[in-house]
């Protein structure tokens, strides 16, 4: 289950991106419909009031200032309570004057405010929808008596105004709960791609809401160690030692990713890994092998590069192990990781340490080595006691 912050920190996220994405139509649209009311105005009457003017030019000043600032894109919801809504009744109070239908101007003006409280409704908040139907109820209630509307009429317009709040409520509440939606997903998918690769994460995205508690799963595990990085770290500075472990962690993930593989944890200068979890993979064991050896091509290739610059090389050794394993996610109720637990992950994690021993980068047990077949050439080391079990473990390389 996520953290109640970590959830509120990308609802306001999503929020923030959905409301700046808004702000630009918003300002658009108001720009472009008070050009065309400035153009219905000038084709029907011969003498334009001055406020519909100025709306245009302040339309179009709030439409490239909302580009240019995030502050101002903000405000643009205040902008049609507070300038749109007045300046409208005060072109329509002047043309109440002219106008051998007064009734019809204060209909019309319903009509156009009914469409401001729709566009307030773009930056998904009630406050400022709030504070429209209320400005647009008082401005037209002034108009109508001005026009000699019936009781009947103005009770109507206020029906209207107040049905239309209710639509932009309920448009708002379901745009909010869409992204609520959008966070967790958002959330669940930075949480998979700590472990795995795109194309897995997708998968576990559309098979489920959330990473399986627990399941007993047949993995290949594998563990990686830098040999003699301890030592070596000691004449570095403590920047040169992050970035160098960067780098080389980097390099890993991306073969492990590449190959399908699950990113258990990194352990100071190596780290752990398996294969065959949570998604079944019939290979695992030969994607394993495969991430191994692209994991000792990869450092040949960094060696090559530290070479030029006068510096020591780095050497891998690296741990394969086949067998059940317990998978899912476990920890404290704030703070959950996804791993493997079981006796072959410790086993794999003794063959890494082996390496040092049999003096060779790759060693894999022998129940690795028949999941493998014949996918790679393999040399048997002989077998090895490992404390805890009671029967020793067939060692092998690569040939």
């Amino acid at each position: 289950m996520a953290e109640p912050g970590a959830f509120i920190a990308a609802f306001e996220r999503v929020l923030h991106e959905e409301r700046r994405r808004n702000s630009r139509y918003l300002n658009a649209l108001r720009f472009g419909g008070a050009v065309v009311f400035l153009a219905i105005q000038g084709v029907t009457t011969l003498h334009l009031s001055w406020p519909l003017p100025v709306l245009c030019i302040l339309s179009g000043v709030l439409f490239l200032a909302a580009r240019r600032s995030e502050r101002v894109a903000n405000l643009s919801s205040l902008a049609v309570p507070l300038v749109d809504m007045p300046a409208i009744f005060l072109i329509q109070l002047a043309n109440l004057s002219t106008s051998s239908a007064p009734r019809a101007v204060a209909n019309f003006t319903l009509g156009v405010y009914v469409l401001l409280i729709m566009l307030s409704a773009f930056m998904l908040q009630k406050r400022e929808v709030g504070v429209s139907g209320l400005i647009a109820t008082t401005l037209l209630l002034i108009l109508q008596f001005r026009a000699r509307d019936t009781p009947i009429g103005m009770m109507g317009g206020v029906l209207i105004i107040a049905l239309a709040l209710l639509v932009c409520e309920f448009a708002i509440r379901r745009r909010l709960a869409m992204a609520q939606t959008l966070a967790r997903e958002q959330m669940q998918r930075e949480r998979l791609g700590r472990y795995f690769s795109p194309q897995v994460a997708d998968q576990i995205q559309r098979a489920s809401e959330d990473l399986p508690a627990a399941q007993l799963c047949e993995v290949t595990v594998l563990f990686s160690d830098l040999r003699g990085f301890t030592a070596m770290s000691e004449h570095l500075a403590p920047s040169e030692v992050m970035a160098l472990l960067n780098e080389i962690h980097s390099l890993s993930v991306k073969v492990l990713f590449d190959q399908g593989g699950t990113l258990d944890k990194f352990i100071g200068d190596g780290l752990m890994a398996y294969f065959g979890a949570p998604l079944s993979q019939p290979d695992h064991a030969v994607r394993a092998l495969r991430s191994a050896i692209e994991m000792q091509t990869a450092l040949v290739e960094l060696n090559r590069t530290r070479a030029g610059g006068g510096k020591p090389p780095l050497r891998l050794s690296i741990g394969l192990h086949s067998g059940m394993a317990i998978v899912g996610t476990m920890g404290a109720e704030n703070r959950r990781e996804f791993t493997a637990i079981g006796d072959t992950v410790n086993l794999a994690a003794r063959l890494e340490n082996l390496t040092r021993q049999y003096k060779d980068d790759i060693l894999l047990s022998g129940e690795t080595a028949r999941r493998i077949g014949g996918a790679f050439e393999l040399q048997q080391l002989g077998e090895s006691s490992i404390r805890g079990r009671s029967e020793p473990v067939r060692l092998f390389t690569l040939a």
